[in-house]
């Protein structure tokens, strides 16, 4: 369930930068939402409004669902990642977007914001800049699915959230995995007991330490090299 709706307060938000000028300093541009885990920000179906949603704290999960088939997790979004991007030129959203833990996000009013950016070349360039990740995150999850070995699909899972911890000026090899052992498997298209023994691999590998759902990566090298099939043939998991 939504908590609570609130006024914006982008002076004190520390991922301003990433949307600089989204509300362009107008308190009706764009709400903060409370969204408690486990509810959904929008579904499947529902109209799609004139505004996108930047994850201000916390994690979402995105799911699709198949004809005649359960729905099935095509991504993750963690803070400051933008949600409602692919639905801008649609009447209804594709896709259903679930907190995976007591969450806030940002919506913004994207007309006005696209507005302001024709106006002013700082937003111009976070606008392109948004649109391009948004783009090489879809072209990344697209070559993932083209990865036969669930051990590939996992090391390239990693990467992608080390990744962005960089693109926004984190820590890359520390960090926290916010989803459970069963989205992932949803995710990587294998099992939960295929998620477990993957983990016990990677980390009797050294390739990682995990405490709970804090992980930190000790060998980005090897991952890369795993993620891209070039590592040597390991011990076989099925998934």
């Amino acid at each position: 369930m939504i908590t609570s709706i609130e006024r914006n307060n982008c002076a004190e938000c520390e991922h301003r930068m990433t949307c600089v000028g989204a509300a362009a300093g107008n308190r009706d541009a764009s709400q903060r939402i409370r969204i408690a885990r486990h509810a959904t920000l929008y579904q499947a179906g529902d109209a799609v409004s004139d505004h996108i949603f930047n994850i201000r704290s916390g994690s979402f999960k995105v799911l699709r669902a198949a004809s005649q088939q359960p729905a099935h997790i095509i991504g993750f979004a963690l803070a400051p990642d933008f949600l409602g991007l692919d639905a801008l030129d649609r009447e209804r959203h594709a896709n259903t977007v679930v907190a995976l833990e007591d969450s806030e996000v940002c919506s913004i009013n994207w007309n006005r914001h696209a507005f302001e950016g024709r106006r002013r070349p700082v937003m111009r360039a976070s606008l392109h800049a948004l649109l391009s990740r948004e783009i090489r995150r879809e072209q990344r999850a697209a070559l993932m699915l083209r990865n036969t070995q669930a051990e590939q699909r996992m090391a390239d899972l990693l990467l992608s959230l080390s990744q962005r911890r960089a693109e926004y000026g984190h820590v890359a090899e520390q960090f926290r995995l916010p989803m459970s052992r069963c989205d992932i498997a949803s995710y990587l298209g294998v099992t939960a007991e295929c998620v477990s023994r993957l983990l016990l691999l990677f980390r009797q590998r050294a390739l990682f330490e995990l405490r709970r759902r804090d992980i930190k990566l000790l060998d980005l090298s090897a991952l890369h090299r795993l993620a891209i099939g070039s590592a040597p043939e390991p011990a076989m998991v099925a998934s």
